[in-house]
Order: structure tokens, then C-alpha cells, then sequence
């Protein structure tokens, strides 16, 4: 078969074994012969028409956007009274999403960020492309040389006052990144706000640092230059393909200090510690860098913010426990993001202050923002002013955040409680307990062979002991009851003891005139006080009285007695936790020798109170007569 008989049946759909049930141009064709697809002029006319009417004019958008911000500045003025300020906000981020094209929760989150006049002046200036700027490679010349270099070949060059290093170039008749002195690594393509963070890291001749994000290798350049190629510089990304532009900005600027590695950043501390200093250029949304990548406007959503923020807590922390806190010339971890939402930086910063022994200090920046100290509900340390913020429309770089910390010890805070991770730790600490739980149920089973009887005798003894001391509180009230007191005491006593006389016998009386008489109730008080002493019932001052002169009449008895319950109660305690319940019963009873003569007591407590009233009685009675 021939190539083009082969096309033939493939149009025709024969090869298949169906034929297309499409007519001329795509419609499908009913049974009477018409065509679906087939409409009239006028239906074609009608929707060009309403497509015309859905195109969206730039110009009458960006009227809406100024009106809304006039109405905003002066609310309390506005003509519509109706509209309250969230209509006003929700209606500019439509029109901001629809003018600047980013999605409407994207621009609902930026007004959340700034005011609404500089969100817009933000949005603006992420549409405009930054300056070019570059970093001089001062292993191999000098700024000024470069400069005169670069006007040679027709490029107009301009010095950045903040840096020693940055050249703005303003326009240029060659490519920049194509000349001589690019390719023998004079100079390197660099971004003016990403040269903050290595200004703030500060590194020293001799030092070890840990550049933890290092791909493509601008920034860890630029610390190699610092160091003037001394040191040690640790060079680390998780992927292996960005380490191959890595590798090649080192050779081509002459850095000979470097170590080149992919291992995944969370890791670090347990394959290598002990660096002098570490910078964390964490990836983020890249919010700040919209004029270089316009595809964040549409693609970035604030579930993804809130996603790489996680990350950034974990790489923050792993790049604290790499420092070594007593180092005498650093100890220092700059943190820093190409992005201005507060969940990737202050968020970030505030979760480390929390977690590690480390301070902000002085970031020792020219230019930049201070932090924020507050963010909607969010409040944070005071400290977090000495961080810095870079905005396009302010600085006219790239949006930036940076932050350095101090570590001054090492380990992590145990003390720490935080929203987002009390459940987490809670966790933790359940899962440590039941561990422990299991290991000492693995013990007592040897010996009980069962923990659940062991809980019930525990329980039952629990009662045991309630009872018991439930009993011996009413014990101590009825012998301070039948303690000797004062004259008004023991009035009241009698009185209570006659409301109980009618407890016991009701047809008994006695004459109300007896208990006003103050000679027969001072008698009875003798009296008592008498009987009581008779008996041997003392306070609590004479009866320790009393122990001594027996202690001193008897001392063997005493010495005896006191040895007993000395190895009664070290045999308690040593006793293990699994003991039967029997035999602890019967150390508990032994160890009290005196138990049987106090219940003994207690039911001869009732009785002396009934002879008592009964002599009441008969006194009043011979009186009486």
C-alpha cells in the first residue's frame, strides 16, 4: 500500500473501523442532514458584540482603583454611606486583580500587608524591571579599574554609595554578561538587595562558615572575597544540578577556600557543627522578585506561603545548631528571604527566638526598613526592629528581608510553648510518659503478674486510708471536747451537754434557775476539771510533760519500743511498690500499737458523757429539795 493511500484511509477514519460523524469544518451533522454547529449571521453578530462588551478597559479599571483610594483616605467624607470599608477593600482588590493580573487572594493578601495607597505604588514597582547591577571581584581588581574598563567598551557606569563593591549599570552597548573581563571573573551579576545578607554576615579572615542555600553561588563568592581566600567557606544545596553553576562561579572568580556539597539542609548538624558563622538564604514565594518573574503573581497562593514557612523553620533551626556558640569571633546566623510576607520572615525569626538560646542584634546595614514588631493579631519581641525590609518601591531593589542572630548557648529551649506547636509537644511528652508507663509495667509484672490488681488494691487502701483518718479527726474533736477550759468554756459545754441529755432521755428536766447560777456552775467546772485530771486526761503540754518523766523513769522500755517501730518503718520502706496488700495492712496495724487501747476509748467517751449528766441531774434535783 502507498504512502498516500495509506493518508486517505487515516482521513477517512477507515483504519479504524469508524468513519467521523463530523461534517465540513468540525459540525456534526443530525439525521435530517442539518448541521449542529451551523448558526445564523445574526447569532455571530450578537456574540461579537457581547465580547465586546466583556473586554475590560485598563483605563476605566485604573479610574475605579484611584477613586476607591480617594474614598480610603478620606472615609469619614465618602458620599455613600452605605458602603462600609471592607466593600471598599474587597472591591479594590477585584480591580487590583483584574488591572495587575495577580490572583484576587494574592492582592487580598498584600492589602493585608500594606496600606492601600503602597500596595498600589508596590504593585507598580514590581512591573518595572529593576537596575542592573554587578559586584567587583576584588580577589582580581579593584572598582575603580573596572569601572574604567567598562566605559572603555561603551557602558555607562555608576557607583552604589552602601556598598564598596556594587557598579549600577545604566545602559551599555555590549552585553554585560559577555565581556572579557565577565569571563576572566572581574565581575559578577549580582542583585543589589542580595548583598545585604553576606554585608550583615560580616565574615573574618580565618573563619569557617556555612553558606546552608548556596546555589548559584553569588553569595558564597562574595564571602571567599571577604575572607581574601582564607578559611573555610561549606557550600551546600540539596540539589546536585544548581551545584554545577555553583562550581563554575568558583572557578571563574578564582576561590580556592571552598567545599562544595548536596546534602539536605534539615541534616547539617548531624553531619557537620562547629562553624564560626552560617547564612541561611532560605527558599521562599518569591513575592519580592515579581519584576523578574511575573509567573508568582498566578501561581503563588497563601497556602503555599504558609507551606514553605515550615520549611524555613526547620532550616533556620538546623542552621542555629550548626554554630558553635563559644566561638570568640562569631556565633553569628543571618537569616534572610526574597520575600516581603511576615509568615516567611518575622513569623520565621520569632519561632527561632523561641526555640534557641539567640538574640537579634544590629543587622549593620546602611539602608532598609525596620521589621515589623507587629502584624495584625501577631505581636512580636521589640528586638524584631533591628531586622531590615527592602522594598522595590522604596528602595527600588529587589524586596528583600534579613536578619542576624547572636547564639550564646547551645541546645534547644525547653521551656518553650507556642500555638502552632503546643499539640506537637504535648504529643511528646505523652508519647515519654507512656514509654515509661510500659517499662515499669514490665517490672511490677514479674513480681504482681498483673497491673489492673495491682490499681484495685491500690485503690481499696486509698479508702482504707480515707477512713481512716476521717475516724481519727473525729477522735481528736471529742477529746478536745473533754479538755478542761475557762469558766465561759465550760458554760457552754454544760448547755451543749444538756441539748444532748434530751437526746438521750426527753422526760427528764432540768431547772433553768440551777444553770443561771454562777457559784453552782463554777462548782461543776471544779468539779470536772478534777475528775478529769483523776483519770490522767491532760493537754497537749502536759501529756508531753508526762511522756518525758516516763520516758526518764523507764528508759529501756522506751529505748525497746522506739528500735520496734525505728525497723517497722524502715522495713516499709523498703517494702517494694508491688506489695501484697495483706501483709502492708499488717505492717501499717503493727507499726501502731496503740490502735486497740484508742478504740477502747472511743466507746468509753459515751459513757463518761452520760455520768456525767446524770450527776448533772442529781445535783439540780438535791438542790431543788
Amino acid at each position: 500500500m502507498s504512502s498516500a493511500e495509506e493518508s486517505e484511509e487515516i482521513e477517512s477514519g477507515e483504519e479504524f473501523g469508524q468513519e467521523f460523524p463530523f461534517g465540513e469544518g468540525g459540525d456534526r451533522e443530525n439525521e435530517d442532514g442539518s448541521v449542529e454547529g451551523s448558526e445564523p449571521e445574526d447569532a455571530e453578530e450578537e456574540g461579537s458584540e457581547n465580547d465586546e462588551e466583556q473586554l475590560i478597559n485598563p483605563k476605566t479599571v485604573r479610574e475605579k482603583i484611584d477613586f476607591n483610594l480617594e474614598i480610603l483616605g478620606n472615609f469619614k467624607e465618602r458620599n455613600d454611606k452605605n458602603k462600609s470599608r471592607a466593600d471598599i477593600l474587597s472591591d479594590l482588590a477585584h480591580e487590583l486583580s483584574e488591572y495587575y493580573g495577580y490572583t484576587e487572594e494574592l492582592a487580598v493578601f498584600l492589602l493585608e500587608l500594606f496600606s492601600p495607597a503602597e500596595c498600589v505604588e508596590y504593585m507598580d514597582a514590581s512591573d518595572r524591571p529593576r537596575p542592573m547591577v554587578i559586584r567587583t571581584n576584588t580577589l582580581k581588581t579593584t572598582r575603580k579599574d573596572l569601572m574604567e574598563q567598562l566605559g572603555k567598551r561603551g557602558a555607562n557606569v555608576e557607583a552604589i554609595e552602601w556598598s564598596k563593591v556594587a557598579i549600577k549599570i545604566t545602559e551599555s552597548a555590549v552585553p554585560i554578561g559577555a565581556t572579557p573581563e565577565y569571563l576572566a571573573g572581574h565581575y559578577m551579576l549580582q542583585s543589589a538587595a542580595s548583598l545585604n545578607p553576606v554585608m550583615a554576615l560580616a565574615p573574618k579572615v580565618g573563619e569557617k562558615v556555612l553558606d546552608m542555600s548556596a546555589a548559584p553561588g553569588g553569595k558564597t563568592t562574595y564571602i571567599s572575597q571577604l575572607m581574601k581566600n582564607s578559611g573555610s567557606v561549606t557550600a551546600n544545596d540539596l540539589k546536585p544540578v544548581r551545584q554545577k553553576s555553583t562550581v563554575a562561579n568558583l572557578h571563574r572568580m578564582g576561590v580556592k577556600n571552598s567545599i562544595v556539597c548536596c546534602y539536605d539542609g534539615r541534616k547539617m548538624p548531624n553531619i557537620t557543627k562547629g562553624f564560626d558563622r552560617a547564612l541561611l538564604d532560605a527558599p521562599c514565594s518569591g513575592l519580592g522578585v515579581i519584576s523578574r518573574d511575573q509567573t508568582v503573581k498566578i501561581q503563588r497562593t497563601v497556602k503555599d506561603i504558609q507551606r514553605v514557612s515550615h520549611l524555613q523553620k526547620e532550616l533556620l533551626l538546623a542552621a542555629i545548631d550548626c554554630i558553635d556558640h563559644k566561638s570568640s569571633t562569631g556565633g553569628v546566623v543571618v537569616y534572610s528571604t526574597c520575600s516581603i510576607s511576615c509568615e516567611e520572615n518575622e513569623q520565621v525569626v520569632a519561632y527561632a527566638l523561641k526555640k534557641r538560646f539567640v538574640r537579634l542584634v544590629e543587622c549593620g546595614l546602611e539602608v532598609g526598613k525596620p521589621g515589623f514588631t507587629r502584624h495584625k493579631e501577631k505581636r512580636f519581641h521589640p528586638s524584631m526592629a533591628l531586622t531590615r525590609r527592602f522594598y522595590p518601591h522604596v528602595h527600588n531593589m529587589d524586596g528583600f528581608y534579613v536578619a542576624k542572630f547572636q547564639k550564646y548557648a547551645a541546645g534547644p529551649q525547653e521551656d518553650y510553648s507556642d500555638d502552632e506547636d503546643e499539640e506537637d509537644d504535648s504529643g511528646e511528652m505523652e508519647m515519654e510518659g507512656s514509654e515509661e508507663d510500659m517499662d515499669d509495667m514490665k517490672g511490677s509484672g514479674d513480681e504482681d503478674g498483673n497491673r489492673e490488681e495491682s490499681d484495685k488494691e491500690e485503690s481499696e487502701e486509698d479508702e482504707i486510708a480515707d477512713e481512716a483518718e476521717e475516724s481519727s479527726d473525729d477522735c481528736e474533736e471529742k477529746e478536745e471536747e473533754e479538755k478542761p477550759a475557762p469558766l465561759k468554756k465550760a458554760t457552754k459545754k454544760i448547755k451543749k451537754e444538756e441539748s444532748s441529755d434530751e437526746e438521750f432521755d426527753s422526760d427528764s428536766d432540768v431547772d433553768p434557775a440551777v444553770l443561771q447560777d454562777k457559784d453552782f456552775l463554777t462548782m461543776l467546772a471544779n468539779a470536772k476539771t478534777a475528775r478529769i485530771e483523776e483519770q490522767g486526761d491532760f493537754t497537749d503540754d502536759d501529756n508531753d510533760v508526762g511522756e518525758d518523766e516516763e520516758e526518764e523513769a523507764s528508759p529501756k522500755n522506751t529505748k525497746k519500743s522506739r528500735a520496734k517501730k525505728e525497723s517497722r518503718t524502715k522495713e516499709m520502706k523498703k517494702t517494694p511498690a508491688a506489695m501484697n496488700t495483706k501483709s502492708r495492712k499488717a505492717m501499717e496495724m503493727n507499726t501502731e500499737p496503740d490502735a486497740a487501747e484508742s478504740s477502747e476509748e472511743k466507746v468509753a467517751a459515751p459513757k463518761k458523757r452520760r455520768l456525767s449528766i446524770k450527776a448533772l441531774r442529781a445535783s439540780s434535783r438535791i438542790k431543788e429539795k
